[in-house]
């Protein structure tokens, strides 16, 4: 059998549309990857940004419930990991949301149950009052926080408290 230049030409077309299907699928198997992640990753910030709205309409709709000392470590401690996951994760919080300083309102909303004006303050709260849990995960991470983090967090603090004595809260 002979091999005509037009048999081979078809089988080099063949292979290259063959190859180029093979890399096209590879592309969008990363993608699907990708956006499979990214999914995942809005779902966690979503989760942080419900449960911390959810806290303080607790509150709002239910004054009692902070006026009981028992609730009210636990609504004083789970309002405190949600300041905490609004400030790690301002600007994605803020992106999600579509409202830029989002993470910042909500911050300035959940401080004016605790007196705090700085890191500092709030991190003596945390470590000292909120522990409501043998390894407590609030302590540790208020405990773990740098230098560097410590100041990101006093910077984002002082904005939120900032804005509540703007807004005559």
């Amino acid at each position: 059998m002979r091999f005509t230049l037009a048999h081979c030409l078809t089988a080099i077309l063949i292979l290259a549309v063959g190859m180029g299907l093979y890399a096209n699928h590879i592309r969008h198997q990363r993608e699907v990857h990708s956006l499979r992640q990214s999914i995942n990753d809005s779902r966690g910030i979503l989760h942080t940004i419900e449960y911390g709205h959810a806290n303080l309409q607790l509150i709002v709709l239910n004054p009692d419930v902070w006026n009981d000392r028992d609730c009210s470590k636990f609504l004083k401690h789970e309002l405190a990991v949600a300041i905490l996951e609004h400030w790690r994760e301002q600007d994605a919080i803020d992106h999600i949301v579509g409202t830029p300083g989002y993470a910042l309102d909500f911050a300035s909303d959940a401080l004016s149950f605790f007196n705090c004006k700085s890191a500092h303050d709030f991190a003596k709260i945390c470590r000292n009052q909120l522990s409501v849990y043998p390894s407590d995960e609030l302590w540790h991470s208020v405990a773990m926080l740098s230098d560097a983090e410590l100041a990101s967090l006093d910077t984002f603090i002082r904005a939120a408290t900032s804005l509540q004595s703007k807004a005559g809260r």
